[in-house]
């Protein structure tokens, strides 16, 4: 079976929230691509759940930091046997502000120096 990515995976650690209607589980992104993040959470919904993700963006400080907001999609998620918390990867569905692409190519950026 052939990778279906468009663009790789890079490392990306942050504190998000997210939920169904409204973002307020908390969760981590552990990485992410162009098109969509991956993320580790206790409060995991199966493939095909649209949910709404936020975030703090990684420019200015913690304090005055714009706040992303994004819709995605569950393309799998996974919880390990005795685990409380499991995996998802989503795909991006909205992202009017497009921070992800922005986060992304920055990591690129930093990369590629």
């Amino acid at each position: 079976m052939g990778d279906k990515r468009q663009s790789r995976r890079l490392p990306y650690r942050k504190r998000i929230r997210l939920g169904k209607d409204e973002p307020k589980y908390m969760g981590y992104a552990s990485n992410i691509s162009e098109s969509g993040l991956e993320i580790e959470s206790r409060n995991l919904y199966p493939p095909g759940t649209r949910i709404v993700i936020s975030f703090q963006e990684d420019i200015g400080t913690e304090d005055n930091a714009p706040e992303a907001r994004i819709e995605g999609i569950v393309k799998w998620s996974t919880r390990t046997i005795g685990n409380q918390s499991g995996n998802m990867g989503i795909k991006i569905a909205e992202d009017s502000e497009q921070a992800v692409k922005r986060i992304y190519a920055e990591r690129i950026k930093r990369l590629t120096k």
